[in-house]
């Protein structure tokens, strides 16, 4: 499958914006209201430089010689551009800043065979600057460089297009590329419209990403594989009644429960009364609990598929280790599981990663080749501080925008997005 990866340069490639750089050192005039009119969305990229060209001077060697001096690129590129050409990806550039210092950064870094897009500049005798648009759209007129059209004039020669950016300006390309590489504002825009991404702070991300192959899935249990919320009110109802209490109605069960039994009893409960409390709710919750869980739509299914395909499962839950076998076991899957780990199986529950540390020992692979799937912020930390890849469902507690705010490497549709990825990791 050819693949190719387009990248925004500025914030991206270019650890500092080159072009406010430009500006900050060579403007005489109020480019700042002209950045806020653009960052406003008063005027577009194209609109900006038109302006900026009557304020911005310098002569060419002096210019170039500040570029040069400035060049500071992100320190994994040059390894993840290494790797997309020995594995056939390619790599261009799509900017909508300007060709004459992208073109000197990357001579400066030895990296001059990188195709790319970008408006161009020409100096003239008074060190004013004229800059053209060839890759305008006239669809919108907007940005001088379209992004959005320089992915769609590929099409036809690959089979995956990448999009890797930080800004405004990657907005549209990302949306019609096939998978985003976001960070900064693209990657919060990336969440508003649910477009399929993965964070990245440097290329060093994306080239662990690119190299990821996918041999087992940890998952998290209630909320993301099945649903037990009848049997926890049950069981939490029980402690209320013995202490004299009334409880909470049923409606409101997800706004208090918290990462493990002990957090959830102790905001209604003295730490005395907590740890007298919790063999009471382990006791109901062991005489209901079987006749109030059910898979989630479409887990069962995937569950049977992954096994099937030789994917090697593990479960991690805070849900009591017994409890969390005896669940599985009656919903008969038991068997598709390779480790199972609870409460009480470990020293520490999560957020503490001795569970996930535990699944992949008995696992019998390596982390990099492993991801945890939860649908809690707990879950995204939990992965965070095992060292895993995370990759969060909004079936549970969470909604996808509370999600992100955690970045996990992905936020899932459904749940049948996960074969998918089996397939093509990227």
């Amino acid at each position: 499958m050819k693949k190719l990866i387009l990248c925004d340069f500025d914030g991206t490639i270019s650890i500092k914006d080159m072009g406010y750089v430009l500006l900050n050192r060579f403007s005489f005039g109020d480019w700042e209201a002209i950045d806020r009119d653009f960052c406003e969305g008063k005027i577009g990229s194209r609109e900006a430089y038109t302006r900026i060209a009557k304020i911005l001077k310098g002569d060419e060697e002096s210019v170039l010689r500040f570029i040069r001096e400035h060049s500071h690129i992100d320190p994994h590129f040059k390894s993840f551009y290494q790797f997309c050409r020995e594995n056939d990806i390619e790599v261009k550039i799509v900017s909508d800043g300007l060709d004459f210092y992208i073109r000197t950064i990357l001579e400066t870094h030895c990296l001059s065979e990188i195709p790319f897009y970008a408006n161009t500049t020409h100096f003239l005798s008074d060190g004013l600057m004229n800059i053209s648009f060839p890759n305008v759209s006239e669809e919108c007129g907007l940005c001088g460089t379209c992004k959005k059209q320089v992915v769609r004039i590929h099409r036809k020669d690959y089979e995956r297009i990448f999009f890797v950016g930080n800004g405004l300006s990657d907005r549209c390309a990302a949306r019609e590329a096939d998978f985003a590489f976001a960070k900064d504002s693209l990657y919060s825009y990336c969440i508003d419209q649910d477009i399929t991404c993965h964070p990245f702070r440097d290329f060093g991300d994306i080239l662990k990403d690119l190299k990821k192959r996918i041999r087992g899935i940890i998952f998290d249990l209630d909320g993301t594989l099945i649903e037990a919320y009848g049997a926890i009110y049950l069981g939490l109802k029980e402690v209320f009644q013995q202490s004299g209490r009334e409880i909470f109605p049923y409606d409101e069960l997800k706004h208090y429960l918290k990462a493990d039994l002990e957090s959830t009893l102790h905001q209604f409960f003295s730490p005395e009364e907590t740890q007298q409390n919790i063999p009471v709710m382990r006791k109901k919750y062991e005489e209901v609990y079987l006749h109030h869980t059910h898979f989630l739509d479409g887990a069962k299914e995937v569950i049977e598929s992954l096994y099937n395909r030789g994917t090697i499962l593990g479960v991690a839950s805070n849900k009591f280790g017994r409890f969390s076998r005896g669940a599985l076991q009656h919903l008969k899957v038991s068997s598709y599981f390779k480790s199972v780990i609870g409460a009480g199986d470990v020293p520490r529950n999560k957020p503490f990663p001795d569970m996930i540390h535990a699944a992949i020992r008995e696992m019998g692979l390596p982390p990099e080749e492993v991801v945890f799937v939860g649908d809690t912020l707990t879950d995204i930390e939990t992965g965070e501080e095992a060292g895993i890849d995370v990759y969060a469902l909004p079936t549970g507690f969470h909604t996808r925008k509370e999600l992100s705010q955690k970045k996990p490497k992905r936020i899932l549709r459904n749940f049948k997005e996960l074969t998918g990825l089996l397939d093509q990791p990227l």
